[in-house]
């Protein structure tokens, strides 16, 4: 029987997890068993479904802006515990449908050090892809099934989760983290920083909205940031990507408008972010 959403279970008698992830066929027939005996009218997209060494899990994933976040932090919506190497905030997967209606997964890498692979054995960053995907992150095994299609009895002795159509990747480039932006040809925008330590300025391209863009005490913004963030902002706390920002099962919250939210829209004329409760930075978001 399939897992309740977000929900994972571990045997009394299973040590800690180390061990490696499952083979992504025997991964995918234990999802494709899953999802037959599943009896739902959910409107999500996707069904996510991770395992490892006594554990499985599955959650819906519904249109963009919705996402997922998967990590091994507590309030992550997929908690991914017992590997060390997975990071506290290591994926986002988000969902939408094409023009022709056919269902597409986005999952970026939230500037990790292992990201995730393929079958393949090739490490990634972010991709996208459409119809069933299946793929590795640390000790667990990653099955996304597209809602609604029908999955086969029989499975192939061959890449088994690429049925019942076939799937296709996309590999993209890597998320940037603020303070690494680069030139683009287009309008640039700017987030201003402020905090009761002080305030500066970042530029951001229209290319690096493209790609997404990390805010947070990401090492390699410290030198020029340390001295106005304090330590209520998680290493990644919001991606900035395509006119949303998302927050990242962030410890102290993302505000807009005094509600907490788990994602904003920006609007270019100005958009005003709040993150912490305890001395509290503002973000805000605008067109140079």
């Amino acid at each position: 029987m399939f897992a309740p959403r977000n929900a994972s279970t571990c045997l009394p008698w299973e040590m800690p997890l180390i061990a490696a992830a499952p083979e992504l066929e025997a991964a995918y027939a234990a999802a494709s068993a899953a999802e037959r005996a599943r009896i739902d009218t959910s409107p999500a997209i996707y069904r996510l479904y991770w395992m490892a060494r006594g554990k499985f899990g599955s959650i819906d994933v519904y249109d963009d802006p919705a996402f997922v976040v998967m990590g091994r932090h507590e309030l992550c919506d997929v908690v991914l515990d017992g590997d060390p190497t997975i990071a506290l905030r290591h994926l986002l997967v988000r969902a939408a449908r094409l023009d022709d209606g056919a269902p597409r997964l986005s999952v970026l890498d939230l500037h990790t050090t292992i990201g995730f692979e393929l079958d393949n054995g090739r490490r990634e960053s972010s991709m996208v892809a459409t119809g069933v995907v299946a793929f590795r992150v640390g000790a667990y095994a990653i099955v996304a099934i597209p809602r609604g299609e029908r999955v086969p009895e029989e499975l192939r002795p061959r890449h088994p989760y690429r049925e019942p159509a076939p799937s296709r990747v996309t590999s993209l480039p890597r998320a940037r983290e603020l303070c690494d932006s680069i030139a683009s040809i287009g309008p640039t925008y700017l987030l201003n920083v402020q905090s009761a330590r002080g305030g500066m300025s970042v530029p951001i391209s229209t290319l690096d909205l493209e790609t997404g863009v990390l805010v947070g005490r990401a090492p390699k913004c410290n030198d020029r940031l340390r001295n106005i963030l304090n330590e209520g902002i998680s290493r990644a706390h919001i991606l900035l990507r395509r006119g949303i920002a998302y927050d990242l099962s962030s410890t102290q919250g993302t505000y807009f408008e005094n509600r907490r939210v788990r994602s904003a829209t920006l609007d270019e004329r100005g958009t005003t972010l709040r993150i912490g409760t305890m001395s509290p930075v503002l973000f805000h978001f605008h067109r140079a």
